[in-house]
């Protein structure tokens, strides 16, 4: 069983979110899962998580909301709850 969860938050900055989920991709120890937090990206985001899971391999769950403002936390907690894992 997987021992931990990353969540990663994200809002349309898909070329930064390709960075941070490569430096993940290469980790010597590969047992996470990734729950990414979107605070209502843009389809461009998805697409990404799409390729990322395919060409890294990552265990990735996507959490998105329809984008009303600022709702960082909201979708964060929701990224929580999300998680399949004891320890975030």
């Amino acid at each position: 069983m997987t021992a931990i969860s990353v969540i990663i938050s994200t809002y349309n900055r898909p070329r930064d979110l390709e960075r941070v989920l490569y430096g993940y991709s290469v980790q010597s120890d590969p047992d996470f899962e990734m729950v990414i937090a979107d605070d209502g990206s843009s389809d461009e985001t998805a697409q990404l998580i799409a390729r990322a899971r395919a060409d890294m391999r990552l265990r990735i769950t996507h959490v998105w909301h329809e984008h009303k403002g600022f709702r960082k936390s909201l979708i964060q907690n929701r990224a929580i709850a999300a998680a399949q894992t004891e320890y975030l």
